[in-house]
């Protein structure tokens, strides 16, 4: 642990050390589930300090918070390289954590977006409710392109099968896509 683990309680200092295992697991295995792990210690964490205004930092706006979690990214012995990295996905989970267990009112007394902005980006991610008729517009339209396209001649055998198949697919996931939104 970290030189000045005498000025942190017991609970943060137990949050330190095992943040400093997540970065570890985080790193060498390049596990998101140790990524969201650590995002929801950071955030347990920052409701250890205390902001300017006494209450729990989750802004991490202290400098006491911040100092902690240098002190915990150096006891874990990565890079700087690795760390840089690993922050950057680790911040975008804990602002999905801070969203899911703070409310709108207190996310925005905080300072802290109510919204995720990398929702839409993430694999899997569906349209919000208003991007629906948009997205079944551009759905029929890829489907009626793929729908009157011909394989052209000259190809040989197995690619023209590997076409057809190919747009076989598109036909059918975006008929599962409509199907899914109830067109």
């Amino acid at each position: 642990m970290s030189e000045h683990s005498a000025d942190y309680t017991t609970t943060q200092a137990a949050l330190l050390k095992s943040g400093a295992e997540l970065v570890k697991v985080a790193v060498l295995r390049d596990s998101l589930d140790a990524k969201k792990d650590l995002a929801r210690l950071l955030v347990n964490l920052r409701e250890t300090f205390q902001d300017d205004q006494g209450r729990p930092d989750y802004a991490a706006k202290s400098y006491a918070y911040r100092a902690a979690v240098v002190a915990l990214y150096d006891d874990a012995g990565v890079s700087r390289e690795d760390t840089r990295r690993l922050q950057g996905a680790v911040r975008q989970q804990v602002g999905i954590e801070l969203r899911k267990r703070l409310s709108a009112d207190t996310l925005t007394a905080y300072g802290l977006s109510t919204q995720d902005r990398n929702a839409p980006r993430r694999k899997g991610a569906a349209p919000a409710a208003a991007d629906t008729e948009t997205f079944l517009v551009r759905v029929r339209a890829i489907l009626a392109q793929v729908e009157d396209l011909a394989v052209p001649t000259g190809l040989d055998t197995d690619t023209a099968t590997a076409a057809r198949d190919a747009l076989g697919r598109i036909v059918t996931t975006c008929e599962r896509v409509r199907a899914g939104l109830g067109e």
